[in-house]
């Protein structure tokens, strides 16, 4: 458990700080320049492949999905929150925390679940069984 929510806490400081440039780069008027779609479409799949990749890399180590499950968990709560608090900063409602948070749990630990998922289905290397 322990190791899990370490590798959530690193994967959400990541997340967090992706989501906080890019709030800087879609909320800034001064930035209005910037194209939307393809903001918005990296916007997305970069999260999605950072909490699936969370989840892979902590099946890899542990072996339990549901190990996977709390690391994107907990990397999608830090993620969320702190793109909800850059959302406060730029004047929106304080709503977007709370939002930020509960979406990004869910969304955290449904992709890393996948990641997980898609380890499990792969036979592990015989140096990862000791």
């Amino acid at each position: 458990m322990k190791g899990a929510l370490t590798v959530g806490v690193r994967a959400g400081i990541i997340l967090a700080v992706f989501a906080i440039l890019f709030a800087i780069l879609g909320l800034t008027p001064s930035l209005s320049w910037i194209p939307e779609i393809p903001l918005l479409t990296i916007a997305g799949l970069v999260p999605i492949a950072l909490l699936m990749v969370t989840g892979y890399r902590t099946w890899k180590s542990s072996g339990l999905i549901r190990m996977g499950v709390i690391a994107g968990a907990t990397a999608g709560a830090v993620g969320g929150c702190m793109g909800g608090v850059a959302y406060v900063v730029f004047g929106k409602s304080a709503v977007n925390v709370v939002v930020g948070l509960i979406v990004g749990v869910a969304a955290g630990a449904a992709l890393a679940a996948v990641g997980a998922m898609v380890g499990a289905r792969r036979p592990r290397s015989p140096s990862s069984e000791n």
